[in-house]
């Protein structure tokens, strides 16, 4: 298995990224928000890259049974239903519930990597399940930050090299890492004792902070205790795979 990850958040050659296994990560908050929301029992979750595409797919849908979900530079979007804070996604507003959602870097990236064997949603939350997710399928991984903006995202690419740290230690010999790969491990390695404190440095997570929604950087630092790993296909994300625990 050979993992590499993508700085930035271009569209990768699609005939490389046929055969590959893809992590999208976007912490703060994107797939924090995928990840807990289907952990409280959403029916599926639909991405989509503006605005105007979710109240069109809203409309396809009967009354009651689908919620918009999202943000537009950190802020709820007017005549949506719930914002970008995982805290809202709780099991009473979202159990047996579409979801569609629309942010600014997350739900736009796994349109990017939509041709992927395997598109996961990853984040700190569920960073143990989406291991070994990976380490079973046993096939050329890309890690995909969503970026900031377009830029670099600090703390997603943390998320990718605590990713890619697991996967080298439960992988062991049989796992080989691109320079970009290892640049991203020994990134989080410099921040493994103190996640937040690269929240804290991030040009997003001191956006949150300003905009009020500095609980969210402690919720989105949680590690490992969401069991399950969301999977983008055909346009819908929908959790077909869960970790066993004690593995």
């Amino acid at each position: 298995m050979q993992i590499d990850i993508q700085f930035l958040p271009f569209p990768p050659d699609l005939q490389i990224l046929s055969g590959r296994s893809v992590v999208v990560i976007d912490v703060l908050r994107s797939t924090s928000v995928i990840v807990h929301a289907m952990s409280e029992r959403a029916l599926e979750i639909i991405p989509v890259i503006t605005v105007e595409e979710a109240f069109q797919a809203a409309r396809t849908f009967p009354p009651r049974t689908t919620l918009l979900g999202g943000e537009k530079r950190n802020r709820k979007i007017p005549g949506f239903d719930l914002g970008n804070s995982p805290r809202e996604y709780g099991t009473e507003k979202v159990e047996g519930k579409r979801l569609i959602l629309t942010t600014t870097n997350g739900t736009k990236a796994f349109h990017l990597v939509s041709s992927g064997k395997e598109v996961m949603a990853g984040s700190f939350l569920n960073i143990g399940a989406t291991a070994q997710r990976c380490l079973e399928l046993d096939r050329d991984l890309l890690v995909f930050p969503s970026g900031h903006e377009g830029n670099f995202s600090l703390e997603d690419t943390v998320c990718g090299g605590m990713l890619i740290d697991l996967v080298v230690k439960k992988g062991k010999s049989h796992v080989s890492l691109t320079d970009a790969s290892h640049s991203a491990r020994i990134l989080y390695q410099r921040f493994e004792a103190d996640l937040l404190e690269a929240f804290r440095l991030s040009c997003h997570g001191k956006e949150l902070m300003d905009s009020g929604a500095g609980d969210d950087l402690l919720y989105c630092a949680r590690i490992d205790f969401i069991p399950l790993v969301p999977i983008f296909r055909e346009g819908v994300i929908r959790t077909h795979w869960k970790a066993e625990r004690g593995k």
